[in-house]
Parts: structure tokens; C-alpha cells; sequence
């Protein structure tokens, strides 16, 4: 079959795989933490076009492109003030290290909507809404007094919370880092070993929000969308030339 009528058909999938990346940053415009996701493709197999006699022309032609990784953009996000206590937000660079209570693996995140929690040992812990332990500048769990947990939400708690150690982690390069759900990050070797980042710094009871631009992200649907049906035009007219060529027999 004609060789445009693959490489059309390729170059579909690989503007609805970028459509579905921007159709969840939109979808995660309100999301506290999130970070903006965007599609990076690679070409597929060239080859020289060979001419009648046989022989390879220097011209040379594609099979289209496919999508090999997401990167993720950790540009800082808008802050909102939220009066929660235990809420923090970063500024700067870095991340909140998350430990998994499961398989104590400790992954990383930028969402500081954090709550205590009172845990089988009989202390109250910080915690975020996956149930994953914050950990301290020293990579412990972060025990929370119980006579702050007592006092309420007062001025003495949130100096107390204030008070809390909380480690804000980064590494010397974040590309790669997989995204793991519920703005978690897992990082990779290239990535290096985390280190506490001095320069950054908390702000409490205030949540960054996402960093999603809204109207960048629906002027790349308008125009993924028409590459999109350009290669569905491409796919339809080459169907129509086999079928011609198939009734000319």
C-alpha cells in the first residue's frame, strides 16, 4: 500500500498522544502542585528512495514520528493563601520528599497540601492526602506535638507549625523525573542524588497552584487538532488513490 498512507496514520497517533497530554493539563489547571506536561516526539525510520533502475537516490523519506517521553515543566506556580495551618508552599526551587508507608519509598512532589495524622504508634505525623509521610531536613518522618494537635488551630499552632522541620530536596538535573500520579515524582539515576536546597524556603498556609498556562494550552488543541485532521485528509485521500489504482485493474 502507498507508503503515505502509513505515515499519515502515524502522524494521527502521534497528535492524539500530544492531544491527550494537553487535555490533562487542562484538566489539572486547579490542581494544587500540578506541574505542566508537554509531548516530545522523535522521527521514525528514513530510508533512500530508490529509482527505477534501481539504484539509491539521495533523496530519502520518513515513516512519520511517534512520542518517546513527557517532559514536565517545573516552573513555579501561582500562589493562593488557604489560612490552613499545615499548608506549605515553596518558594523557589525543590520539592517536598514523600515517604510511601507501604515500601517506605520516598518520592517527591511540589503539592504542600499537607494534614496530621494519628498513626498506630499513638503520634500524630504529617502527612499528605495519599497517606505518604513528610519527611524532616534529615529524611525522618515529622512527628507533630500532640499538644499542638490539642490547641487548635490558634496563632501558638501556627507558630508550631512554623517550627516544623520540613526538607525541601532538589536535584541537579529534574529532567526525567517519572510522574507517577497524585503529583508524585519518582526520580532516575541521571538525576542524581537529592540535596537539601538552602535557597529555597516555606511559605505556610498558602498551596502553590498549578503552572498550567490556560491560554497556551488551548491555542496548542486548536492547532494539534488541524494536524490531527491534516493527517486524517492524508489517510482518507490515500485510501482513495488504492481504490482507484484497485479499480483501474
Amino acid at each position: 500500500m502507498n507508503l503515505s498512507f502509513y505515515t499519515a496514520a502515524v502522524g494521527a497517533s502521534a497528535h492524539q498522544s500530544k492531544l491527550d497530554v494537553i487535555g490533562n493539563n487542562i484538566a489539572n489547571v486547579n490542581t494544587f502542585g500540578y506541574k505542566t506536561k508537554s509531548a516530545g516526539f522523535v522521527d521514525l525510520l528514513y530510508d533512500n528512495i530508490r529509482q527505477p533502475s534501481g539504484q539509491i537516490s539521495p533523496l530519502r523519506q520518513g515513516v512519520g514520528a511517534r512520542q518517546e517521553k513527557t517532559d514536565t515543566l517545573f516552573k513555579m506556580g501561582a500562589l493562593v493563601v488557604t489560612e490552613y495551618p499545615f499548608d506549605a508552599a515553596i518558594i523557589g526551587d525543590g520539592f517536598f520528599a514523600l515517604q510511601n508507608p507501604t515500601t517506605n519509598e520516598t518520592v517527591y512532589s511540589r503539592s504542600g497540601n499537607f494534614q496530621p495524622s494519628l498513626a498506630e504508634d499513638g503520634q500524630f505525623y504529617l502527612i499528605d492526602p495519599m497517606g505518604f509521610f513528610v519527611l524532616d531536613s534529615q529524611g525522618e518522618r515529622i512527628v507533630i506535638p500532640t499538644d499542638m494537635i490539642n490547641s487548635g488551630y490558634t496563632n501558638d499552632t501556627l507558630n508550631s507549625a512554623y517550627a516544623l522541620d520540613v526538607g525541601i530536596y532538589d536535584f541537579i538535573n529534574r529532567e526525567g523525573m517519572i510522574a507517577i500520579g497524585n503529583n508524585h515524582y519518582r526520580p532516575v539515576p541521571k538525576n542524581g542524588q537529592p540535596y537539601l536546597n538552602e535557597d529555597s524556603y516555606l511559605e505556610w498556609q498558602t498551596l502553590e497552584m498549578s503552572n498550567v498556562d490556560l491560554g497556551l494550552e488551548l491555542t496548542r488543541v486548536i492547532q494539534t487538532q488541524r494536524a490531527f485532521q491534516l493527517n486524517l485528509r492524508m489517510v482518507q485521500t490515500s485510501d482513495e488513490i488504492e481504490q482507484t489504482i484497485n479499480n483501474l485493474r
